[in-house]
C-alpha cells in the first residue's frame, strides 16, 4: 500500500505541482523544471520525487522477491529499480541549473558548455530511468510467462510495451517538431509509467494479501525455477 501511496503523490503533483510556479506551462513544460535551481520550490520537487523513487524500488524488491531465480527473475525488478533511483537523482543529487523554456538565456547556455555536471547529469538520469521502465514491461513479460499465479499478464505486458514504443515514440517525435506541447505529453508518459507501478503493486496485493490473512508467509509460496524453467512452487 505504501507503494501506491507513494505514486498517488507523484500523480497529485504532476497534474497539481505547476499551479506553484509562476510562468510555468503543464502543456509546454518538462514536470522537473518544477526542481531546478531557479525554480520558486525546488524542495518540493525533490521530496515528492524521492517518495515516488522509493516507492519503485520498493516494487522492484518485492518482485525479485516473488520471482524465479536468475536473470528471468532478476531482470524485470532491476530495471524498476534502476527507475527509482534515476527518479530520485533527478532531484536534488542532479537539479537543472535553469528552465529552457522559462528562462530565454538557458538554451544559449547549455549551447555553450555553461551548465553544470549536474544539469547534464539530470538528462542523462531522466533519459536512463525512462528507458529502464520500457524494457522492464518486456522483461516482465518474459518473467510472467509460465507462471500459472499472474495469469495472462505476460501476454498484456508485452502488448502494453509495443503500444508504448508505437504511441509515446510518435508522440515525442510530433512535439520534437511543433516545440509547444512536451510537458502535456510527459505528463501523458508519466501518468502510463505510474499506471504501471501501481498495476504491479496491487498486482502483488491481490498474490499475497489473503496469504497474511491466513497466516502464510507472503514468500513462503514463492517461484523457484533455474532460469528458463518450469515455474514451481516451493511447498
Amino acid at each position: 500500500m505504501a507503494s501506491i501511496a507513494g505514486q498517488l503523490v507523484w500523480l497529485a503533483f504532476i497534474a497539481f505541482g505547476g499551479l506553484l510556479e509562476p510562468g510555468y506551462s503543464e502543456a509546454r513544460d518538462a514536470v522537473s523544471f518544477l526542481g531546478a535551481r531557479d525554480a520558486a520550490h525546488p524542495w518540493l520537487f525533490d521530496t515528492v520525487v524521492a517518495v515516488s523513487g522509493l516507492s519503485v524500488i520498493a516494487v522492484a524488491s518485492a518482485l525479485l522477491l516473488d520471482g524465479p531465480r536468475g536473470w528471468r527473475g532478476r531482470l524485470g525488478p532491476a530495471l524498476i529499480a534502476l527507475t527509482g533511483l534515476a527518479q530520485i537523482l533527478d532531484g536534488f543529487p542532479f537539479p537543472a541549473d535553469c528552465r529552457e523554456t522559462i528562462d530565454a538565456g538557458c538554451h544559449a547556455r547549455e549551447l555553450a558548455g555553461e551548465v553544470s555536471w549536474q544539469h547534464v547529469a539530470h538528462g542523462w538520469t531522466y533519459f536512463i530511468g525512462a528507458t529502464a521502465l520500457l524494457l522492464s514491461v518486456f522483461a516482465m513479460a518474459w518473467r510472467f510467462h509460465g507462471d500459472v499465479r499472474w495469469r495472462r499478464a505476460d501476454l498484456l505486458a508485452l502488448v502494453a510495451g509495443l503500444l508504448a514504443i508505437a504511441i509515446f515514440g510518435g508522440l515525442f517525435f510530433a512535439t520534437s517538431n511543433s516545440g509547444g506541447h512536451y510537458g502535456a505529453v510527459q505528463r501523458f508518459a508519466l501518468v502510463a509509467a505510474i499506471a504501471w507501478i501501481a498495476a504491479l503493486a496491487l498486482a502483488l496485493l491481490d498474490l499475497y494479501g489473503h496469504r497474511r490473512l491466513m497466516g502464510e508467509s507472503p514468500v513462503g509460496r514463492r517461484a523457484n525455477a533455474a532460469e528458463g524453467g518450469e515455474m514451481q512452487s516451493d511447498p
